[in-house]
């Protein structure tokens, strides 16, 4: 089997908002540093739960050279590129390559409802022949309960194809073992295309499938315990260390909060910085209530 171009537990980082509702850079930059420190990998800068959509272009590519400048080597980072515009996913995408980082994650085109596996494919495409080099290492990302778009086998396959190389994996954040299973199948075919679960509760799966690892939302808060599954997954309690991995994320899911707000506010709480606990819109803040109530139920004891 050909090595995957990337393995590893990702963090798809939160971004820490001020008051203005522009990004906090420093507190960005030292939270990045924090998660590597912690035990991730690398970082994924502008995925769902960095609220990517809600900044600009420009907004996002000033935080990429922050982080970098700040002294993370662009080697372990990932970029959401995904924009509704190819122009825009390109530029991002551009960018992300000629920075030296190890790859773009990319969203479909979203907003317009039952795009076929044709469209699909030509806004792909565009943004591969207009960023045109052999650097780019483009992951492929589903959501389908989010951007209203699957992803298909078929079209993924296509990719892989004609674009081998440059077309290096997918990031599948449906939460559904068949479809993993079905992308597993994809990379069978296509030695080097790397699967990531997009929930740590399915990386022990995505590891038995030949998976490249998970870029998670959970990673920004317990990023030691992910990468201890993803180092122990073939050990014989490799399904316990998956157990007690869920278990922060049930509680949150439990609590009926907003994920993305949730994590922020486990984030203020464990940095000291309630700062940490805004979002920007037209995600909403946790109240003063709400987080108590979390934070409550987080600082239950673990199960055994």
């Amino acid at each position: 089997m050909t090595e995957l171009s990337l393995r590893g537990v990702f963090a798809p980082t939160l971004t820490p908002i001020r008051a203005d509702l522009s990004i906090d850079l420093p507190a960005y930059t030292e939270f990045c540093h924090r998660l590597l420190e912690g035990g991730c990998h690398g970082l994924v800068l502008f995925g769902t739960n960095s609220e990517a959509t809600s900044f600009s272009a420009r907004e996002r590519m000033a935080a990429v050279d922050a982080v970098i400048e700040s002294g993370v080597a662009p080697e372990r980072l990932v970029i959401g590129s995904g924009a509704a515009s190819v122009v825009e996913a390109a530029e991002l995408t551009r960018h992300a390559v000629r920075s030296g980082c190890r790859g773009a994650l990319t969203l479909p085109p979203f907003y317009y409802p039952g795009v076929s596996d044709e469209g699909l494919f030509r806004s792909f495409a565009a943004v591969l022949d207009r960023v045109n080099d052999d650097r780019l290492r483009m992951y492929f990302y589903h959501i389908p309960q989010v951007s209203g778009i699957p992803l298909s086998p078929s079209l993924l396959s296509r990719l892989a194809q004609a674009y081998p190389g440059q077309a290096a994996g997918v990031k599948d954040s449906s939460g559904d073992v068949d479809t993993l299973q079905g992308l597993h199948d994809v990379a069978a075919q296509y030695p080097g295309f790397a699967v990531f679960c997009g929930t740590e509760a399915l990386l022990l799966r995505n590891m038995q499938g030949g998976g490249g690892g998970c870029i998670s939302g959970m990673a920004n808060v317990l990023p030691h315990v992910i990468r201890d599954l993803f180092d122990n997954w073939t050990a014989d309690d490799a399904e316990d260390r998956q157990n007690r991995t869920n278990w922060v994320r049930d509680a949150i899911l439990e609590s009926g909060f907003n994920m993305i707000a949730a994590l922020k506010v486990i984030v203020a709480d464990q940095t000291g910085r309630p700062g940490w606990s805004h979002v920007r819109p037209p995600l909403v803040d946790l109240t003063e209530a709400e987080q108590g109530q979390l934070l409550a139920r987080l600082s239950q004891p673990v199960p055994a």
